[in-house]
């Protein structure tokens, strides 16, 4: 708001055209500076969505790992060697997996499931093959997207930087075509949006 107050009041003074270089340069930076922001904004609201979906892969394979139990219990008893191939230690494993484990786990369903494809079909089989392609797929997404947030905010830090440079040399550059006249110099900024020496310490900073 501070640099769009700013352009406009230089675009109402600049009928001789002399500030027309400064209202290219900060419409310039401030324009890339917003579209960084939008980019940013929009790159993390989709990875809000592909965690969404991870956690929901994570919850539906636990789900069926409890439901599916019971089967692979029915058809070896719960003292097998098979049994145990399945759930070495118990279904509490798969209850508390976690993101560092649960694709472990998820791959040893399904190779389990097809050395016993025999005696527990096919589609035990590609159910949880399903839920590690899903799980994977969601994952690989999720953690490509993480990355380009990061690299989204280094890029928006880094066009702030030249919205700051560009105001800083504004002042400057309208000091020296009004000195000593600190009331029109004044008025190409607005001040209200400048944080005061009793601000309150948590509040949010300035945007430019």
């Amino acid at each position: 708001k501070f640099t769009e107050i700013h352009l406009q009041r230089m675009a109402a003074k600049n009928a001789g055209g002399e500030f027309t270089t400064m209202i290219t340069d900060t419409t310039t930076a401030y324009t890339n500076y917003f579209g960084s922001m939008t980019d940013e904004d929009t790159k993390f609201a989709l990875q809000q969505g592909l965690t969404i979906a991870v956690n929901n892969a994570v919850e539906n394979f636990k789900k069926a790992v409890s439901q599916k139990e019971g089967l692979v219990r029915g058809n070896f008893g719960k003292d097998s060697p098979e049994y145990q191939e399945f759930f070495p230690l118990g279904l509490t494993e798969y209850s508390q997996a976690t993101l560092q484990n649960v694709e472990m786990l998820m791959q040893r369903m399904v190779t389990a499931a097809n050395a016993h494809v025999a005696q527990l079909g096919i589609p035990f089989l590609t159910e949880f093959q399903g839920y590690l392609s899903a799980f994977q797929g969601a994952r690989t997404s999720q953690l490509l997207k993480l990355g380009e947030v990061a690299d989204s905010k280094t890029d928006t830090s880094f066009k702030r930087d030249v919205v700051e440079i560009e105001l800083m040399k504004n002042v400057h550059l309208i000091g020296a075509m009004y000195v000593g006249d600190i009331n029109t110099c004044m008025d190409f900024f607005d001040q209200s949006f400048v944080r005061d020496s009793g601000a309150v310490e948590d509040e949010e900073p300035v945007t430019p």
